[in-house]
């Protein structure tokens, strides 16, 4: 028979072809992607008290951190890099404008948020001269307390 006068090593070598030819089908396969919704919907049952609290702002969310800042470092240096890979990727909730002059960046902290990357957030926000506001998901503000807490000394 033909199959007995074949050796391993062809086989091996013809099935390591057909693993590295899926592979390769799987490496070159074009991405998919699929529609996602700006904000959970925790974030906009708090986005209509805030709204209701803020009636004469705009309100943006989800706003990339690079809108906000510039970095302090000659472009291309290794400061810069440093400092644009801890931003590069972060956003804040919500951007309170009025006058096209941002008022208070507010950020809604539940179970998805990391501690240790909000306050370093935070820092870099603060240091630019933004007020952060922070409400915990859970105390569910109404739209005075939010109010109140937005303007505080503004």
């Amino acid at each position: 028979m033909v199959l007995e006068n074949l050796s391993w090593s062809w086989f091996a070598g013809v099935g390591l072809l057909g693993i590295l030819f899926v592979l390769v089908l799987l490496w070159t396969r074009k991405p998919r992607y699929r529609r996602h919704s700006i904000m959970t919907d925790n974030e906009r049952e708090f986005y209509q008290r805030l709204l209701a609290a803020c009636p004469d702002c705009q309100i943006w969310p989800q706003v990339p951190i690079l809108a906000l800042v510039r970095l302090d470092a000659k472009e291309g240096s290794r400061a810069f890099w440093m400092a644009f890979k801890k931003v590069s990727n972060t956003r804040v909730d919500w951007v309170v404008v009025r006058d096209l002059e941002v008022v208070a960046v507010v950020e809604l902290d539940d179970r998805s948020h990391d501690a240790r990357k909000d306050a370093q957030r935070d820092k870099v926000l603060k240091s630019c001269g933004y007020r952060v506001v922070r409400f915990s998901s859970s105390r569910r503000p109404d739209p005075w307390q939010i109010h109140e807490a937005v303007f505080q000394s503004h």
